[in-house]
Parts: C-alpha cells; structure tokens; sequence
C-alpha cells in the first residue's frame, strides 16, 4: 500500500513565532527569521516552504497588488511620511488630519496581528467627489488589499477567513438592501479579533454543517448614502466633495509599488513590536469609549509624538462629532424636556404629557408629538413606566438614571491640564526598536519625555462656557463652579467667570425655597 506525501497548502503567506514569510509579485515567498532578524536564503526562489512539518504553496494568482522585493525604508518617520505625501498628491481633503489616520492605518494593516480591534473608513458623498479615487490609493498600499468589486458574500466570507485582506468596498448604499444583510453581518463583526460570522455552509444527510468565518480584519468603505447605524458607528468617517486643488489625474504606480516593498520590510522587521497605549489616561481626554477603541492601532503604530498629538486632536473631533449628533438626536431632546419638568415631579414621578408639553415648546404643529410617541421613547431612556393619581401615565423619576443620562448627553469636558505628554499615553516595546525617533532607544525616548515634558493647553474661555451652557439650564452658584471645574478651570478661574456673568446678560436670579438659583436668560 502506498503512502502519499500530503499537498502542500495553498497560502499567500503565515506567520509564526519563528518566522513570518509572504508571497511577493514573482510567485514565490520571502521567508524572514525573527528570531535572528534576517532573511532566510535558498539557492533557489522559495516556490514551497515548509513549517513544522507542514508545507505551503504561494497562490496560482493573488488578488491584491503585491510587493516585489523587501526594501529599507529608514525609519518609521520617513515612511510614514512618504505615505503621507502620496495621500496628498493623489487626493484632496478638506481636513488635513485625516492624512495622518490614513498614513497609519496603512502602516497599522501591515501589523494585523498585532492588534485586537481595528478601525474602518468609510468614504461618504456624492458623485464624482473622489471615493473611489481614495479606495484606489488604499488598494495600492494597504497590506493584501482587496477591491471587492462583485464579489458574493460567500466569497467575501471565504477571502476574509483565508487571507485577512484589507477589504476595499465600493457603492456601500447597496447593502442596505434586504438581500446584502449578510455581508453587512461580516462587516459589523469583523472590527474586534475573536467575533466570527456563523452560516451553514451546507446539509450533509439532513444534518446543517455550521461553519465559523473570522471576519476580522482592515476595512475602507465608499458610498453615497450613510450606512447602517451599527457599521457606521465602527467607521472613521470622511466627507468627500469635488477636488479643488490639482492632483494626479493617474495612481502613481511606481512610487506605489516602491511603498508597497518598504512596508513589506516594515511588517517583517516591527511585527509584534507595537507599543501599548495607556487606555484610562486616553479616556481622560476622549470621553469616547468607540472613539478610543477606532484610534488605538493608529495611535500604536504613530512614528512621533507630534503624529500623536494630530491623532488626538481627530479624535476628539470625532468624539465631538458623535456627541454633536447624539445631542441632537430625538431622545436627547426628550431627556432634556424631562430636566425642563423636574419641578413637576410629585412622589417621585412624572406625567408624560408634562414631559410631552417641554419637548414641544417651539416646535410647529406638524413638528409636535403626542404622549404615545414620548412614552414610547422615555421609556426606550429606561424610565419605568408608572400611574399617576387620577389614572394618568407618568414614569418613575430615576434620580441614577438622570444622573447616568447626563454623562451620556451633555458630559464633561476632559481635564487637559490632568496630562504634561501625550508620551506618558504610548509604552513603547521592551525591545530596542532600531527604526523609530530617529534611532533613540524606548529608554532614551522615555529621559527626554520626562525631562522636558511638553504641556497641552488648557481649554478656552470661549470651550467651557460651551460646555457648561450645554449642561446648565438652572442651579446653584456651587453647581455651575463644579461644571466649570471639569471643564479644567481651577476653582479661584471658575467663581471669577461665574461672578463676571452674574448679573449681566448671561444670568438672572431667581429666590426659590431660600435658595438662589441661576438660569440662562437665553437658552
């Protein structure tokens, strides 16, 4: 009886604890050692590769555009800045700091492994505003970059658990539609490693064969029509309009393939070499936790402090953004007409239509609800719902939960002054990392940090009158201090601004109970 010897497996490329090897552009693997950190040589090209006993086989055709040959790129700051201008050369952005997401999401793909969450792009406007232009340019970069043009959702899934492409969808309005449910599926779980897409693959004798996908991976997303709350939610989002600057009319092809081929060799030589963000201290800054978990592989991969505090500042113009929206959102509006009605509440409740009467103060007839849709929506909040006497619906006055929603609708502004350096945010490797800061090892990075720490600044005047009109419709003196205080002013700052307004247009006084209360007198 004769044995035989096991196919090898088809694959682009692997990575092991020992070494990590990747088909390039000729058919045959490049084959890195990372444990003596060089390049395994054979007289002949790698056209199999074999791994504890197991053998592997480059892909008859691959694709995504591939690297050629391995190349020095210098360090971490000269390539990612020539990713930068390559962005900028091929696209116009009205916000420039969504260059440096863009430059470290492409160097952060080549690094999948090295990450737990990753975030999604997402290109959003009308025709002809450069969408697919920029999908192009992330195609030509991003590590195994898949444009999915028609594929099926079976063979999206497929690619997605045997490759790990960076996945590069256009005309993202389609899958809103009943029959393209599925591939959205693989694109709200394939943010975070660990969550997988399950489907039956088949039925064998009447039995369904479950099959697992891991969906995880890089995703850039272009489309004329906003997504799905739940996708749009995981996206890093850029508003596209026509270009009014020039730009090159053509992908510069030789100048892609040539970035291609230094992050090939940036994969092999930082592979498992991220450095760690300080998590609570970002959520210091960025009262965001979605927001946080979108920049975190950016953040990791960033090449100096000065990229660092750009990414911080997107961030927090995203997390404003979000907040913004959320603010404006319907619930908002009903939670702040339940705030309006806290004079109302009897025995610790509320009668929905006190609550229905504040949130339609202003609103024309046709804008106005009525007491279904407001019960409907507070009770969505987490109000308990409840009878009033005389019959009356009316919810239980949750003093937590009021407390809970504040933070959620109007929280407070972070405490810059809490941090000297975004540096104490990011631990870089144990390891001496040859290629980043210009050659200074972690330990050296860390003396200079410490020595000349470099303060952010603290808030506006202008930035916490924002935020405590945001907050503040009718309180004490000592209440709006405490506003002002999270907003980073110190308590001698806050009672002088708070005695400034006293008085004059911003406030008037009102006797309540003994007490003094201050309102807005324009909301």
């Amino acid at each position: 009886m004769s044995t035989h010897e096991p196919r090898p497996i088809p694959s682009p490329g692997r990575v092991f604890k020992d070494t990590v090897f990747e088909q390039v552009e000729n058919g045959s693997y490049v084959v890195y050692d990372r444990i003596e950190q060089k390049f395994q040589i054979t007289n002949d090209a790698w056209h199999i590769y074999s791994h504890d006993d197991v053998k592997y086989a480059p892909l008859p055709r691959l694709p995504w555009q591939p690297a050629s040959i391995p190349r020095d790129y210098g360090n971490d700051e000269i390539l990612f800045k020539e990713i930068s201008n390559f962005f900028t050369e091929h696209l116009d952005i009205a916000n420039e700091l969504l260059v440096d997401v863009y430059s470290s999401f492409v160097m952060a793909s080549w690094r999948l492994e090295d990450f737990t969450v990753v975030p999604y792009l997402f290109f959003l406007g009308p025709l002809a505003s450069g969408k697919t232009r920029a999908l192009e340019c992330f195609h030509r970069l991003c590590y195994r970059g898949l444009m999915a043009a028609s594929m099926s959702a079976a063979s999206l899934f497929r690619a997605q658990e045997a490759w790990h492409p960076t996945l590069l969808l256009d005309e993202t309005e389609i899958y809103n539609r009943e029959n393209m449910v599925e591939v959205l599926a693989l694109l709200n779980s394939g943010y975070r490693r660990g969550q997988y897409a399950i489907r039956v693959e088949k039925v064998d004798s009447g039995s369904p064969q479950i099959a697992l996908f891991d969906t995880f991976g890089f995703k850039v997303l272009a489309g004329t029509q906003e997504l799905a709350a739940t996708l749009q939610s995981r996206c890093i989002i850029t508003p596209m309009s026509r270009a009014v600057k020039p730009v090159n009319l053509f992908i510069d092809e030789e100048e892609a393939i040539n970035l291609r081929n230094k992050l090939l060799m940036y994969r092999f030589k930082r592979l498992g070499q991220h450095a760690d963000v300080d998590v609570s201290r970002l959520s210091s800054l960025i009262n965001n936790a979605r927001v946080i978990e979108l920049f975190i592989s950016p953040l990791q991969v960033a090449p100096s402090e000065d990229v660092r505090k750009r990414l911080l500042k997107c961030m927090k113009q995203n997390a404003q953004s979000r907040l913004d929206a959320e603010q404006a959102s319907v619930e908002a509006r009903l939670f702040d007409a339940i705030l309006k009605c806290e004079d109302n509440v009897q025995s610790g409740k509320i009668s929905t239509q006190a609550i229905t009467e504040a949130f339609n103060i202003g609103l024309s007839e046709k804008e106005q609800v009525n007491n279904r849709f407001t019960g409907r929506r507070v009770a969505a909040l987490g109000f308990e719902k409840c009878r009033l006497t005389g019959g009356h619906a009316g919810f239980y006055y949750d003093c937590k939960l009021v407390e809970r929603l504040k933070m959620r609708y109007c929280p407070p502004l972070p405490n810059l002054t809490s941090l000297s350096s975004l540096t104490s945010l990011i631990q870089l490797p144990s390891k001496t990392i040859e290629n980043t800061l210009r050659g200074q090892t972690p330990s050296e990075v860390s003396e200079v940090s410490e020595v000349n720490p470099e303060p952010l600044p603290k808030p506006s005047v202008q930035e916490v009158l924002e935020h405590v009109r945001s907050c503040f419709r009718e309180g004490t003196m000592e209440e709006w201090i405490a506003l002002a205080n999270q907003a980073g002013l110190g308590q001698k700052e806050a009672q002088d601004l708070f005695e400034g307004l006293a008085g004059n247009e911003l406030f008037w006084q009102d006797g309540n109970d003994g007490k003094t209360l201050w309102r807005w007198v324009k909301e």
